[in-house]
């Protein structure tokens, strides 16, 4: 088994120095799965991202860099990570030190008892009221719309068998949705894990809740629609 763990980052640079050290670690401690390949991916950042990420990238040969010349957003980073994606499963999570590294097990050991899609339940969560409640909101229209079998659809850690997410014809914000595209493509053995979820240390986020909350239900109708008609089936 061969294993892509797939790491979007604009501006990142501060939580970069202590998210990478750890990845490394995890990803030698529990060589016993398979092998891990680390996709960073700087997107457009104007501090110093690129530099830690080149910094570690040439120590270790199984860190794979790219770096885009301007912001593309993360459904842009993750078409070009998962298009170099060599593994025989995708893992992406964030690179804001909310996920947690050690939690890499849990998805590596679902992958191997043979799941098709593995998504992170966050206990616990560490984000602001605000942005819990946008996204109770699109975890309810997402059961409304899709019938979805996920507890919830909006977490920032999941993995994927690689076919799944190959080629993916992204649009706009298509990175929320990438369970319900995994599903549409064929994925069955679906787990969910319960992961930890920390608070930022650095930065804020990138996202906008009042913005998600009003052109929310208008995308989700869209992404509906583009779902429905076969838009991302698998050629």
């Amino acid at each position: 088994m061969k294993y892509s763990i797939v790491i979007p980052a604009h501006n990142e640079y501060k939580s970069l120095q202590i998210l990478i050290p750890e990845l490394i670690k995890v990803i030698k401690d529990n060589h016993r799965f398979g092998q891990s390949e680390l996709i960073l991916i700087d997107d457009g950042s104007t501090d110093k991202t690129k530099k830690v990420i080149k910094t570690y990238a040439q120590k270790h040969s199984f860190i794979k860099p790219i770096y885009l010349n301007k912001r593309f957003g993360q459904a842009g980073c993750f078409k070009a990570g998962f298009a170099q994606a060599s593994g025989d499963y995708i893992i992406r999570m964030d690179a804001d030190l909310q996920d947690h590294p050690q939690d890499l097990k849990l998805f590596y050991q679902s992958f191997k008892e043979g799941a098709d899609l593995v998504v992170g339940l966050r206990e616990c969560r560490q984000h602001r009221r605000i942005y819990r409640l946008t996204t109770y909101i699109y975890d309810f229209l997402v059961v409304l719309f899709f019938n979805s079998p996920l507890h919830a659809s909006s977490g920032s850690f999941i993995g994927f068998k690689a076919y799944l997410v190959k080629k993916i014809p992204f649009v706009n914000n298509d990175h929320r949705y990438l369970p319900l595209i995994a599903i549409r493509r064929g994925a069955k053995n679906i787990r969910e894990v319960i992961v930890r979820h920390q608070s930022r240390r650095y930065g804020h986020s990138k996202y906008h809740p009042v913005k998600k909350l009003f052109f929310g239900f208008f995308e989700i109708w869209r992404f509906f629609w583009r779902l429905k008609i076969g838009y991302y089936d698998i050629d």
